[in-house]
């Protein structure tokens, strides 16, 4: 099936950029492992040696492609690996059938290779706005359900966080200062939950 090529593909992709593995646990299961060493620091040191954002420009995250992110100035978090992983089955799901790569002309991503990272993050911004503008690839639907699902969730917390982040700097009425509102980021697991929910991921 398809389908389950373009999971297939990409994860083969994570393994050639050396940064998922996988092995089996005691009962036999397939675990994977995201290994990935660009904030690692020697054993010696107190911090990472360097500033430089490092990742493969198609498929990081759209605060990583940022000026600030390209400086180092965004923090790393959870949750930029997991949208690294949606952009992963776009390129996929766009690229490949079968395991084959297509041919150029109905390969619309292609750009996203070529251009630096603020360009890129445009070129992923207008996918995501234009969505309904690109060819639906020839995908299982469970896996574009999958895909879209995962955005809708991405757009849902980049909207919350925004909304957070104007009240943050809302004078209250009458009063100095700023309204407390709640946490901009969610843990790990509850970002997590926002895709595991959805209908397509279950």
């Amino acid at each position: 099936m398809h389908g389950n090529t373009v999971i297939v593909d990409a994860l083969q992709l994570f393994y050639s950029c050396n940064i998922f593995m996988h092995y089996n646990d005691k009962v036999l299961c397939l675990m994977g492992v995201l290994n990935d060493y660009d904030l690692s620091s020697l054993a010696n040191a107190q911090s990472p040696q360097g500033n430089e954002r490092t990742g493969t420009i198609p498929f990081m995250a759209l605060d990583l492609l940022t000026e600030k992110g390209q400086r180092g100035e965004v923090q790393h978090l959870y949750r930029h690996d997991l949208e690294s992983f949606m952009w992963v089955l776009v390129w996929v799901a766009w690229r490949y059938k079968d395991g084959q790569l297509l041919p150029r002309k109905i390969r619309p991503l292609d750009k996203w290779a070529t251009v630096d990272a603020e360009q890129c993050d445009q070129e992923k911004k207008t996918f995501l706005d234009d969505f309904l503008e690109y060819e639906l690839p020839d995908i299982e639907m469970p896996i574009a359900d999958l895909l879209l699902d995962c955005f809708e969730a991405f757009n849902k917390d980049h909207d919350r966080r925004r909304e957070l982040m104007f009240k943050q700097w809302r004078p209250q009425t009458g009063a100095s200062g700023h309204i407390m509102v709640e946490k901009l980021e969610l843990d790990d697991w509850e970002f997590l939950n926002l895709f595991t929910t959805t209908v397509a991921w279950v």
